[in-house]
């Protein structure tokens, strides 16, 4: 058996290694418990201009007044294809009350497949091709599918949601917007 002895220099580096390690895992704690500050932060939607399957090309801009759902989806995301049935249902529900609903296909996903399955589908929301990527970069460099931005009358970003979307917390939101 070797006997180890430890240096008071030694002694003093480890426990400052020990005190840096405990400080980032509470600035971390800390940045992570700030995270839904973050995704429900108020902040004005990007302006931008969509692209619809059916031809139109309106401004995000021209829905103010109204409340907006967007949701960033594509084809081959398969966490989009088993909430698709939910969001149809969520659209169904809250159309007639005055939510607009925008599904985004992401850039990757080729407009004539998106296109197809939209009509098979029947999508009775509005579908908007992002050919070029610009609409998911001016949302905050979207990249995960699905992600969803609930935007108020004031054309503000109220909330995200980042993949399985949370639909009881997303109507129970709806509802107070649309009650104002």
């Amino acid at each position: 058996m070797t006997d180890v002895t430890t240096s008071p220099d030694q002694v003093r580096r480890t426990r400052r290694a020990v005190a840096v390690l405990g400080a980032g895992a509470l600035l971390l704690a800390g940045g992570l418990g700030a995270l839904p500050w973050l995704v429900t932060r108020p902040r004005p939607a990007p302006d931008v201009a969509l692209t619809f399957i059916n031809g139109q090309q309106p401004r995000l801009a021209d829905l103010r007044g109204q409340v907006v759902l967007m949701s960033f989806w594509s084809t081959t995301c398969a966490p989009c294809m088993r909430e698709l049935p939910s969001l149809v249902e969520f659209h169904r529900r809250n159309a007639a009350r005055g939510l607009v609903t925008i599904a985004v296909a992401m850039k990757h996903d080729r407009p004539d497949i998106v296109i197809d399955f939209a009509r098979r589908r029947q999508l009775p929301f509005e579908i908007a091709l992002d050919v070029q990527g610009g609409v998911a970069q001016a949302f905050n460099r979207t990249e995960v599918t699905p992600t969803k931005f609930l935007l108020d009358p004031q054309g503000n970003i109220v909330r995200t949601y980042v993949g399985f979307t949370d639909f009881p917390d997303l109507q129970r939101r709806v509802d107070a917007l649309l009650a104002t």
